[in-house]
């Protein structure tokens, strides 16, 4: 790197003097995303157990709807206490 290049990049030759450790390089090139995301998926299934909390069913599509609602309406319910306390 030449003497310019250093002074409008000075963080540049920092960063490749000081590479990244070799284990983390290769943790990385060793797993793919399905395969990250499959342990992940694991390692929440054993965290869950390990808090004691049920497993987890598949929702219907009306479960969704009904909390979508639920939400909705909480939502629109803190709007107008909002609007009804600024036309005070």
């Amino acid at each position: 790197m030449s003497t310019t290049q250093t002074l409008r990049e000075p963080k540049a030759e920092r960063l490749r003097s000081n590479p990244a450790p070799q284990n983390v390089v290769e943790a990385e090139e060793e797993e793919t995303n399905i395969e990250w995301f499959e342990r992940l998926g694991r390692d929440i299934v054993e965290w869950r157990k390990s808090q004691g909390l049920p497993e987890e069913s598949d929702i219907t599509m009306e479960e969704v709807v009904a909390i979508v609602k639920e939400a909705r309406a909480e939502r629109y319910a803190e709007e107008q206490k909002q609007k009804n306390a600024a036309n005070r």
